[in-house]
């Protein structure tokens, strides 16, 4: 399977679809996944717990339904459960002569639950006790809180807690395995009609998964993608065609009460294609249409593998505490003051593609040997050309630790001064070089009176220094910001 350029779904209203012929060639079903993003769909990619949902999708179906001359009911089953009827666009295609009077969304789908509810004051079986000492049960069901109350035909109340089957007399009217739509539809002649239904709905969202091989050496790493599609939407959309967006467009949130779904499991892998973009997201297209069945994961490779130039990096932040946002520079001694912290292994690369948001994996090594994974990290949506800067995890032979050694203030001159002395400590067999990030966090005004070391300004409240940590030794830079501020602060 190949991905390819396609253009973004323009509407959802009625009024502003074209108009189609009702033999034009296309897709039974056409859906738009929008990419899961933060909270978004995150859920969907596990097994989801109870009342967990997420996710957008724009679903186009087209049915076709046998009607007679006049007054017709439709159940149009097999929608997604996450629907939301308030944006459901449906109309007849063609000049069949047919026109949908009504619609009304039935969502209560067939559950135990349910069942038991509907059948409140009718009859029932219910088979309790043990395979040792089975028991029966009949009667007119009275109420199913704190277990099953039934009266039987002589007056007696029996309440069961604890069953192994009911025997219901019948499938009440409205329930199905699915959620429906119910249309009142008026044909002028009998025959049949093809009908397009496009909705929103939840339970349906994909990401980005990457893998990149580090290779020995210069720092080389081999990085390739795919996209991994969630459906949890509670229906299986067949021979379906699909488009995936990666961006965040804006929409309002509903308000859902989503219902316990099965356990993904993973499809094999789809092969993919080419990149494109439409306005202000990119849009990927997959070129075959797809079974794409409910509580399954579906993947198809975004693109194959590419080599690329990175640059790997020990860094160590002794304070992550940034510039003080507020009215006046803090003065107070210790704070921001943090005695230790881990040295973060980095990695950083540029792509000569767009980079949609997903998980990265980091291994290395092949041959005979099992590869080494060294490390993951999350990837927020990256536009082509920008550096991506991921963390692999703590690394295991250097040590930081970063110590105030002098503060003074001075508020008739209002002048702060501080210094610090970073140590680091190798307690490997090979040199390392490490950055060393300081925040300059009091105020905004500052500068550096005093460094034992060269530094760069890496923005407008943090610097960085290179540090040589030699193989089983230490390495120690110092440096002194002195703040000032205006006399009209206090």
């Amino acid at each position: 399977m190949r991905l390819a350029p396609a253009f973004v779904l323009a509407a959802l209203g009625a009024n502003a679809l074209p108009a189609l012929a009702a033999d034009e060639a296309a897709p039974r079903v056409a859906l738009t996944v929008y990419s899961a993003s933060g909270e978004n769909g995150a859920s969907l990619f596990a097994a989801p717990e109870n009342g967990q949902t997420g996710g957008y999708a724009i679903v186009r179906d087209r049915r076709q339904f046998d009607l007679k001359a006049g007054r017709n009911v439709v159940v149009v089953r097999d929608v997604s459960r996450y629907i939301d009827p308030s944006a459901l666009s449906a109309r007849a295609l063609g000049d069949g002569g047919a026109e949908i009077l009504s619609q009304r969304f039935d969502d209560d789908t067939l559950s135990l639950d349910a069942l038991v509810q509907r059948h409140l004051g009718h009859s029932v079986d219910i088979a309790a006790g043990s395979a040792a000492a089975p028991a029966s049960v009949s009667g007119t069901l009275l109420s199913n809180a704190g277990g099953l109350t039934v009266q039987s035909l002589d007056g007696r109340i029996t309440t069961v807690t604890e069953f192994n089957r009911i025997t219901f007399p019948d499938l009440p009217k409205g329930l199905a395995a699915t959620p429906s739509m119910r249309w009142t539809v008026e044909a002028k002649k009998p025959g049949t009609q093809l009908f397009e239904i496009v909705y929103p709905t939840q339970g349906l969202a994909w990401r980005a998964e990457y893998s990149g091989w580090l290779g020995g050496g210069d720092c080389r790493l081999a990085l390739s993608g795919w996209a991994q599609i969630a459906n949890r939407s509670g229906t299986d959309f067949p021979d379906a065609k699909i488009k995936l967006v990666a961006g965040e467009p804006h929409h309002v949130e509903q308000a859902t009460a989503p219902r316990m779904l099965g356990r993904a499991a993973v499809s094999s892998a789809l092969q993919a294609g080419d990149i494109g973009m439409v306005g202000d997201y990119h849009e990927y297209a997959l070129d075959r249409p797809v079974d794409l069945a409910n509580g399954t994961l579906t993947r198809a490779a975004l693109f194959p593998d590419a080599a690329l130039a990175c640059r790997r990096e020990y860094l160590f932040e002794g304070s992550h505490v940034r510039a003080n946002p507020g009215m006046a520079p803090i003065t107070e001694r210790a704070y921001g003051s943090e005695a230790s912290a881990p040295v973060r292994s980095t990695l950083s690369f540029k792509a000569d593609r767009a980079l949609p948001a997903g998980r990265l994996r980091i291994l290395q090594g092949g041959g005979e040997d099992a590869p080494d994974f060294i490390g993951e990290d999350m990837l927020a949506h990256t536009p082509r050309g920008e550096t991506v800067n991921i963390e692999l995890g703590n690394a295991f032979d250097l040590r930081g630790e970063r110590r105030q050694t002098d503060f003074q203030v001075d508020k008739e001159h209002r002048t702060l001064s501080e210094s610090f002395a970073i140590r680091l400590t190798n307690g490997g067999g090979s040199a390392q070089t490490a950055l060393v990030r300081e925040h300059l966090y009091r105020w905004t005004q500052w500068n550096i009176a005093q460094s034992s070391a060269k530094y760069t300004r890496h923005n407008a409240d943090t610097i960085d220094f290179a540090v040589d940590v030699p193989a089983n030794g230490t390495a120690t830079v110092t440096y002194t910001v002195q703040y000032q501020w205006s006399e009209s602060l206090k």
